[in-house]
């Protein structure tokens, strides 16, 4: 029996190894990097400063004039590793961004098909989405929604799953935790507010299993 939602399926699982590739590789290439302008005798100096010019302002017979922000960016052989480590963590962190919305386009691939082909299963979901008119793949939001939905393409099955797999973990409260660390990656350069994960221990605990980060504060953590 043929999987209808295999293309789906076929199409996230590229996306993550995509990733997975390609953050292997420039791990290592940063990481012999770090390893070269880290020994004794080595020289690694560089400077960047922003200058930006005014589409709207005055030009200097028609070429743009430049004006400095005042900001500038140093990278030298003492905190060049640093640096690194924290280019790695940003690029893996979006990585992640990525592989997340990935899921959910999967998800709402599998509920249109559904809600496509099934008129009572797209009548619950016009209702649940308050959907007016002709249902469409961008009337289908993403969020707790979206779960609910895959829910009931699931049916029990997805209610027992969550309940018994291998790492004790269930699908709702991971979700959950998953969105929180993505919205903060995407919006607060990478920085979570602890209230965010410690809505139960029990979250607190999915994100101490799938996360590293760094304590900034009493409130607040970098992923």
């Amino acid at each position: 029996m043929n999987n209808e939602y295999k293309v789906f399926l076929d199409n996230y699982f590229s996306t993550l190894l995509e990733f997975i590739h390609t953050s292997r590789r420039l791990n290592k290439v940063i990481n012999l990097d770090i390893e070269k302008y880290t020994q004794t005798g080595s020289v690694y100096d560089s400077n960047s400063t922003l200058l930006l010019s005014d589409w709207t302002g005055k030009t200097d017979n028609g070429w743009v004039l430049p004006f400095h922000s005042g900001l500038f960016k140093n990278t030298s052989r003492e905190n060049y590793k640093s640096e690194m480590i924290s280019v790695l963590s940003r690029e893996f962190c979006l990585m992640y961004c990525q592989s997340y919305e990935s899921l959910e386009k999967f998800f709402k691939d599998c509920v249109f098909y559904k809600a496509k082909n099934n008129f009572n299963f797209g009548e619950e979901i016009k209702i649940a989405f308050k959907i007016e008119g002709e249902l469409t793949r961008e009337n289908i939001k993403g969020g707790d929604l979206l779960y609910k939905a895959i829910k009931k393409i699931g049916k029990k099955t997805i209610h027992k799953l969550s309940k018994e797999n291998n790492t004790n973990i269930k699908f709702g409260e991971l979700l959950k935790i998953l969105s929180e660390v993505r919205h903060s990656i995407t919006h607060s350069k990478s920085v979570i507010n602890k209230s965010k994960i410690n809505k139960t221990q029990y979250h607190n605990q999915i994100f101490e299993f799938l996360f590293s980060y760094s304590e900034i504060n009493n409130e607040q953590l970098k992923i």
